[in-house]
């Protein structure tokens, strides 16, 4: 269940003189407060979503919505802010940075990943681990490990196993499961690692 929803928090308070109070019908101070509202994310604020207005009358403490009062306090209270502005904390952006900082990370590791992959592809190690979807069945994945090089050939071992999701292929890599026998050209190998579209990721113990 995913919680979201609005909340608000004072981002600044102040003081508005020689204004009109509706209730007592004088001259007062009122102390107004800027309430800033945010939408959150498991109570997380995550963007800025307005900003409310609350003034009360120093004398007879009634409490009002700045749209409730006469223009001219509006106006007042409008050159306020102009001079002394409500500024929106960072904190209200809080759920959108985390947010933004996991996927920067994951488009930097995913990028990182890439790379690595292709300098290994272009110099091929024993023990190399190559993982692939299988070609017989769309949306599983298993892998083959480089056994031995020679001048012309890369020899492998298969993986007997495949698993149906990416992220956990770890569970598969125990080497009991490498058990059947394989080979490719030095030419071939390199072929199929160039677009990472077949051998989508090469790691190296």
């Amino acid at each position: 269940m995913i919680f979201f929803g609005t909340n608000s928090s004072t981002i600044k308070t102040g003081k508005l003189s020689y204004v009109r109070c509706p209730h007592c019908e004088n001259e007062v101070t009122m102390t107004y407060t800027v309430l800033g509202k945010y939408a959150h994310l498991y109570w997380i604020p995550l963007v800025p979503v307005g900003k409310q207005f609350i003034l009360e009358c120093n004398h007879c403490k009634s409490t009002y919505h700045l749209k409730d009062l006469d223009q001219k306090t509006k106006d007042k209270f409008k050159q306020e802010l102009e001079k002394y502005p409500a500024k929106t904390p960072i904190y209200h952006f809080s759920a959108a940075i985390i947010i933004a900082l996991i996927a920067g990370f994951a488009f930097y590791m995913s990028n990182k990943s890439a790379d690595e992959t292709l300098d290994y592809a272009k110099n091929p190690k024993v023990g190399d681990v190559y993982h692939y979807e299988t070609p017989e069945l769309k949306g599983h994945y298993s892998t083959m490990k480089i056994s031995k090089i020679t001048k012309d050939s890369i020899f492998v071992l298969v993986n007997k196993m495949e698993i149906d999701s990416k992220s956990n292929i770890d569970k598969i890599l125990d080497e009991n499961n490498y058990t059947n026998q394989d080979a490719y050209s030095i030419a071939e190998m390199k072929e199929q690692t160039k677009d990472l579209k077949t051998f989508y990721r090469i790691t190296r113990p």
